[in-house]
């Protein structure tokens, strides 16, 4: 037996990313399978804040936290009409505050799985419609 492949990425979504259809169900139904694909096989970790979490500490944009084998952590804040690379150890450290708080919210990794597979199904199923209305 092969040992699995070290984890690449931790993603947190709000719920809203799996419900906003974009590109139509087929598509939708697509992605969201692939992540529960990447997801199963431990090559990510996926946590969804749900909508009844309410308001989070990642409402306002995107955070990606970053750590290098030789360099320190450095985390990029992204908004509406800006971007930022931040490398100040205190800044990162806020960062990171931030987003555990927001994991805190979250759904487990299993039970957001479950959700992704779920939401996948309705977009199936409206995409069957779709086609056979």
């Amino acid at each position: 037996m092969s040992a699995a492949p070290p984890l690449a990425l931790c993603v947190l979504l709000d719920e809203a990313v799996l419900r906003r259809m974009i590109g139509g169900p087929a598509v939708m139904c697509a992605q969201l399978r692939h992540i529960v694909e990447l997801g199963e096989s431990r090559r990510i970790r996926v946590h969804v804040l749900p909508f009844s979490a309410g308001a989070h500490t990642l409402l306002e944009g995107f955070l990606s936290l970053m750590w290098f084998e030789e360099l320190p952590p450095i985390a990029y804040a992204e908004g509406v009409n800006s971007g930022r690379l931040l490398e100040l150890p205190a800044v990162v450290r806020e960062c990171q505050e931030i987003y555990d708080h927001a994991l805190g919210d979250a759904l487990s990794h299993r039970k957001s799985l479950d959700l992704l597979r779920s939401v996948a199904e309705d977009y199936e199923h409206e995409a069957q419609r779709a086609h056979h209305p």
